[in-house]
């Protein structure tokens, strides 16, 4: 092994997605292959006793974690429900890579056994956006925006939904040789190097309240007032308490300020607006109450990836 080479293992257990890991190393295979360097060595490692894992036409050995990794990556997993709990083994593994200075990462649901191991609490981590209520409700201390298709902190990097682990490879591939590296790689394999949102693949950016129905009353009052634009004062009013108390169970229940719901609210409506109707972009902002068009459209392409435009092209060609 080159003294320059990093080394990264991927965390397999028997709810591991197979295909995934491995189509996870081959990234890597293929971006030493353009380098004409080992500069990737990825190992395929479990923290129960070395294993082998199988599906249709493929077995492959792991073996056990040996010192530290420069990535420790958990894939995506198979199969899970909401009462699936992670290794308690793979969870330890986590934690004591991340005390040795190593980064950790995952893709799609492997999210769950990072924040399982307590190194998410109080940073901004993905996953995939059709668990954001069970995650939010489980793991409270993650700041989760399943909105980010990629959430990159300190020593921890988690990707959102089972493609991503792609994405999650060409990531670090730009973070570790160059973003004309990775754009080369995702070239010669047909993906996209750029892609930053998940939300665009989300049936709502918006989610019901987590932890009891106290702020179900709002959530029907504001859909109906999308035009006029409530202040949070008259959310609070509405719900007679405090605009504190207001903030802090707006939080608890949907992770997000009533301000910025509200501002989700009206892109869920314009979006759903965009593929549903005939009706001109100006006419669609109008009619949810966007005063100022320059800077709805700024907030539409922050929180989707494109502007109201793209998006309908995007939604048209993807239709036809």
């Amino acid at each position: 092994m080159p003294p320059s080479a990093l080394r990264i293992a991927v965390l397999l257990n028997p709810s591991s997605s197979l295909p995934m890991a491995l189509l996870f190393r081959t990234v890597f295979q293929r971006t030493n292959c353009a380098l004409a360097t080992d500069r990737y060595v990825v190992e395929l490692v479990t923290s129960r006793p070395a294993t082998r894992f199988s599906m249709p036409d493929v077995t492959v050995a792991t073996r056990r974690p040996r010192g530290r990794y420069d990535y420790l990556v958990v894939t995506p997993y198979d199969g899970i429900d909401t009462t699936w709990q992670p290794d308690p083994a793979d969870v330890k593994h986590v934690q004591r890579q991340h005390a040795a200075g190593g980064i950790v990462a995952s893709a799609c649901l492997g999210a769950l056994t990072l924040a399982e191991s307590g190194v998410l609490d109080g940073r901004e981590a993905t996953t995939h956006w059709n668990w954001i209520a069970h995650v939010r409700a489980r793991y409270p201390r993650v700041a989760w925006n399943t909105r980010r298709l990629i959430c990159a902190q300190q020593q921890l990097l988690t990707a959102g939904g089972y493609l991503a682990t792609v994405d999650l490879a060409l990531h670090i591939v730009a973070a570790t040789s160059s973003r004309e590296t990775a754009h080369e790689v995702g070239r010669l394999i047909l993906a996209d190097s750029a892609r930053q949102y998940q939300s665009i693949y989300a049936m709502q950016l918006t989610n019901p309240a987590t932890g009891g129905g106290e702020l179900r009353d709002l959530e029907r009052w504001l859909g109906l007032r999308l035009r006029t634009a409530p202040t949070v004062e008259e959310m609070a009013e509405h719900c007679n308490m405090s605009r504190r108390s207001l903030h802090r169970k707006f939080r608890r229940a949907y992770g997000i300020t009533p301000r910025k719901y509200l501002q989700l609210k009206r892109i869920d409506t314009v979006r759903r607006l965009l593929t549903e109707s005939r009706r001109s972009i100006e006419q669609i902002l109008d009619e949810v109450g966007v005063s100022d068009v320059t800077s709805f459209r700024r907030t539409f392409q922050r929180e989707l990836g494109y502007s109201p435009a793209e998006y309908r092209r995007r939604l048209g060609q993807e239709a036809g």
